[in-house]
């Protein structure tokens, strides 16, 4: 305070706190008239013309941790108290400090008569700066399209009140006020906080922008990479999202899982063709892009597959019986001959007349069947070779698992060639009982004995005429 003929007056005033001021270069620093019961503390009165502090009148007022440096520090004509554990600093004190403990080991006599003494003088001043508050606070835009709504924080420090002013009329005393600007134009937004000591003050330009001049909406652009795009199962592949402008993301495998990974690894565990998409997104819009991948069986699957099916094919069709009947219908050879040759020739399917049917097919599959009786029964074969085809093929299947799509239905369409071409124009043997011949053998199929049934067939339409 430095303006005016007194800094602080207090006039028929009771029981009121004066403190934390700097009073200076007036006639009087602190002036009590009348005035009780007050607490002055922490303040700094210097370079005062007339006088530091003066109580006319005023008795019962507590004074200390006071600085004085004036050309009259006091006037008291009442009785008053100068200090507590501590009392003031006296420019003018002459005292000494004999146990350096920062008091003066003599009183300050500021009014002796009134028994106004300063029993605690301070030799320097040990000021107690006060609290004061700092405004500052934060917004999460300065800039936008109006209506433009900005969300503020406050982040003062010593405060115990704050008032908000957002430039349009309006105020609030939230800690974080979400305010919104409707008008084009530029606002400055201001958060006065205070306490007991003082207040601070923080300001902030907040700048709404005319809508109609608002460009073009900004997309997000989806694009992808990834380490590989096919492979043999369990394929594991690295995808890296590139998007643009994208605020999201999510990708779908097309085996029905997801992610949101910026970079996922993902595994698939099935053969197919499956589409990768990425979809980005932002607040205005969309994008996606796919990948297409192609899984492959696993390898040693496949080559045991193939080795399966070659052994039921190749394997077939060159060996045993199927062998000794392909050759034979293809003109390689005059007679159908196990390859597992018997030593013993004379073994033939007529050599017991007990035997059973299952006996009977394993003792034909090593006979010799010479090419003139197939040709004698080919007319008998012909009405029923479809539905022995049929039955053959299902039920080596069913016992072996093995397809006779390969091998075994070429010897098929051999004998079937054969027979079209060197069918008789009559038959000697009916339908009926052609289906009666065959049928007790039907059951005694074992894995490829099926295919040695087609020939035990034959065998037996060659007793039935004999």
């Amino acid at each position: 305070i430095t303006e005016g003929r007194c800094g602080v007056f207090l006039n028929r005033v009771d029981n009121c706190t004066v403190n934390d001021n700097k009073i200076s270069n007036l006639e009087a620093g602190i002036y009590l008239f009348e005035s009780s019961n007050n607490l002055l503390s922490n303040n700094m009165v210097y370079s005062n013309l007339d006088c530091g502090i003066k109580l006319l009148s005023s008795p019962d007022n507590v004074i200390y941790r006071n600085y004085f440096n004036n050309t009259n520090n006091a006037r008291d004509n009442k009785f008053n108290t100068w200090n507590d554990s501590r009392g003031n600093y006296w420019s003018d004190y002459e005292g000494s400090d004999e146990n350096g403990d920062g008091i003066g080991d003599s009183a300050y006599a500021v009014n002796p008569e009134a028994g106004s003494m300063d029993y605690m003088p301070l030799m320097e001043y040990l000021h107690s700066s006060p609290v004061l508050p700092t405004a500052r606070f934060t917004s999460d835009i300065t800039e936008g399209f109006a209506p433009l709504s900005v969300r503020f924080k406050d982040f003062s420090e010593n405060a115990t009140s704050r008032l908000w002013m957002f430039g349009d009329g309006n105020t609030s005393d939230s800690p974080s006020p979400l305010h919104t600007f409707f008008n084009e134009g530029e606002y400055i937004v201001s958060l006065i906080v205070s306490n007991e000591n003082d207040s601070d003050s923080a300001s902030v330009t907040i700048r709404a922008l005319n809508a109609s001049r608002q460009s073009d909406p900004v997309l997000p652009e989806a694009k992808l990479i990834s380490n590989a795009t096919g492979g043999r199962v369990p394929l594991v592949i690295k995808f890296v999202d590139l998007s643009r402008n994208a605020d999201c993301i999510t990708w779908s495998f097309g085996d029905g899982k997801k992610s949101c990974c910026p970079e996922p690894e993902h595994t698939f565990c099935c053969p197919g063709n499956y589409t990768v998409s990425l979809v980005a997104g932002n607040e205005n819009g969309t994008s996606t892009t796919c990948i297409a991948i192609s899984v492959l069986k696993n390898e040693t699957d496949m080559n045991t597959k193939e080795n399966l099916e070659g052994e039921g094919a190749s394997g077939t069709e060159n060996k045993g019986l199927i062998g000794c009947i392909t050759r034979y219908i293809g003109g390689t050879s005059d007679e159908v001959q196990d390859d597992n040759e018997v030593q013993d020739e004379s073994i033939d399917a007529e050599a017991t007349g007990n035997s059973e049917p299952g006996d009977e097919s394993k003792r034909i599959i090593q006979g010799i069947i010479h090419k003139g009786e197939l040709e004698s029964i080919k007319s008998s074969v012909v009405s029923t070779k479809d539905s022995v085809v049929s039955a053959v093929s299902s039920k080596v299947h069913t016992e072996t698992g093995i397809s006779l799509e390969n091998g075994t239905l070429r010897v098929q369409k051999s004998i079937e060639g054969f027979i079209d071409n060197h069918a008789p124009e009559s038959s000697k043997n009916s339908l009926p009982e052609m289906k009666k011949r065959i049928a007790p053998w039907v059951p005694s199929f074992l894995g490829l004995a099926g295919v040695a049934f087609m020939v035990s067939m034959l065998k037996r339409g060659r007793r039935s005429r004999k």
